[in-house]
């Protein structure tokens, strides 16, 4: 009566490969049916006795040993290398165990006998997972498991996608499908498809998208497919905004706050602006305690100008890049491209998707500033300089089209906090224009520094390309654990 072996025969949604280096520990699964331990009198399984569990621990065992020795001087490269393999061994591991618990969730023995009625809410549980990414992984497994994802599954089966990777993409494209236009996209899984394909391609194009970069991503392939999505979103959210101010009996406060999210924005650069920076002198303060000052700061400043007929110059500045046919009406329902691109839409250099009545609100206090781009690569034209330090329209069109650093192994920090970096040097002939300048965060701009006058350093050259993992040969015997050493002997 034990249900059949994970991998006896291949279902829709279960691995059809195991990854080299866990070799050892699938063989066991397989032999799930004729090698538990189990017990009549309560009729389950003994917990702790199956093969599966002894071929981990027994793999752990040999990793934890490898992994203690200190790598010798010039081989920390190839260490990294490594690492970057094994968590991906570990993620296809994580996989098959996410699979095997949608199965069991679709059942239902997952609230009869695991006692949760949702997945996310037994991987929290049980797995003491963050809930946050508890939901992501529950999101994800249940999506591969009915095979709504498969361009999704194609990536994790060539290894081009991690496992959290994966996560975020499935996160949004859900996301997306349940506020998609339901009278444009009436089938769910025809949008999800499209949202599929479009991220998994926006990646085999950009290896180096990271999971946040795939979630800010996957809202701009919606608004592609969804145009009126952006300006809904901000008409309901300026609908509900409010502001609270709440005292208390101790005799404080506290601030809360509703609206669009490009309110945010704005918010965020008025705080920045006016926040001091940490001076080594003085008390040490916290970011949050500096922001709270400069936000008091802000309100004096304004109280104490109400009476003024002309405004204060800018303090922060906000770039955002609108399609000339956007901005004039004359835009037509797009296409999605596989990159999910602001061409059909307002955004900031950050990449955050602005509703156009938003834009226009802003555009009469705003400076005005006119990128060409070439029609057929989409990539903006040079106006070149001969300077050293970048100027703004030179900045503005080489960053086009990014929003975080340009690091080639991959980095979060928004456009906004980079620097405008050379990507050959300037002391080396290289040239201040367009096609020569990268937005590089501080940390990832005096590395290149540091790498450049150290050529001869040892230095990790990204992540490495995946592979497909082998399968393993036909049912290959599992390697013995480590006999147990034998009990002392009693004295004489």
């Amino acid at each position: 009566g034990y249900p059949q072996p994970l991998f006896k025969r291949k279902k829709p949604g279960i691995p059809g490969h195991i990854p080299p280096c866990l070799s050892i520990l699938f063989p066991c699964i397989r032999a799930y049916n004729g090698s538990m331990t189990f017990s009549p009198s309560r009729g389950t399984v003994m917990a702790g006795h199956s093969p599966a569990l002894a071929a981990m621990r027994h793999a752990r065992e040999q990793v934890t040993h490898a992994l203690a020795e200190v790598p010798p001087a010039g081989a920390v490269a190839g260490v990294l290398d490594d690492i970057c393999h094994l968590w991906q061994d570990m993620d296809q591991a994580t996989l098959a165990i996410l699979l095997r618990l949608a199965q069991i969730h679709a059942t239902g023995n997952l609230l009869e006998v695991g006692g949760q009625r949702t997945l996310a809410g037994w991987i929290t549980q049980a797995l003491g997972a963050n809930p946050t990414r508890a939901r992501s992984l529950a999101c994800l497994a249940q999506a591969l498991f009915n095979d709504k994802l498969p361009h999704t599954r194609k990536a994790l089966d060539a290894g081009m996608l991690s496992l959290g990777e994966a996560a975020s993409s499935a996160k949004a494209v859900e996301a997306a499908t349940t506020a998609r236009d339901k009278a444009q996209f009436p089938n769910a899984d025809e949008f999800r498809a499209l949202m599929d394909s479009g991220l998994m391609a926006a990646k085999a194009d950009q290896p180096s998208l990271s999971a946040a970069q795939l979630t800010q991503l996957g809202k701009r392939i919606s608004t592609q497919l969804h145009p009126t999505q952006a300006e809904d979103e901000y008409k309901k959210a300026f609908d509900a905004r409010r502001l609270d101010v709440v005292r208390s009996f101790e005799g404080s406060f506290y601030l809360q706050a509703w609206g669009p999210e490009v309110d945010a924005e704005l918010l965020e650069k008025a705080v920045g602006a006016f926040t001091k920076p940490h001076h080594p002198g003085q008390a040490e303060q916290s970011k949050a305690e500096r922001s709270y000052d400069a936000f008091m700061h802000l309100v004096k400043t304004a109280l104490g100008h109400q009476g003024c007929t002309k405004p204060p110059g800018p303090l922060a500045m906000i770039n955002v890049t609108v399609p000339l046919d956007v901005y004039t009406g004359h835009h037509t329902t797009p296409t999605p491209t596989p990159g999910g691109g602001a061409e059909s839409a307002a955004a900031t250099q950050d990449g955050m998707v602005l509703a156009m009545e938003a834009v226009r609100t802003m555009a009469p206090t705003s400076v005005l500033r006119r990128v060409i781009t070439d029609p057929s690569t989409g990539k903006p034209l040079d106006v070149g300089r001969g300077m050293r330090n970048a100027p703004e329209q030179i900045r503005t069109v080489a960053h086009h089209g990014r929003t975080t650093c340009a690091w080639p192994q991959g980095c979060d920090v928004p456009i906004s906090a980079t620097e405008a970096d050379h990507i050959t040097s300037y002391s080396q002939g290289g040239h201040t224009s367009a096609h020569n300048i990268q937005p590089l965060c501080s940390t990832h701009n005096r590395l290149k520094w540091r790498r450049e006058n150290n050529p001869h350093r040892a230095v990790w050259k990204g992540r490495p390309t995946h592979q497909p993992p082998h399968p393993p040969p036909p049912n290959p015997e599992p390697e013995p654990p480590p006999p147990e050493p034998p009990p002392p002997h009693p004295r004489e």
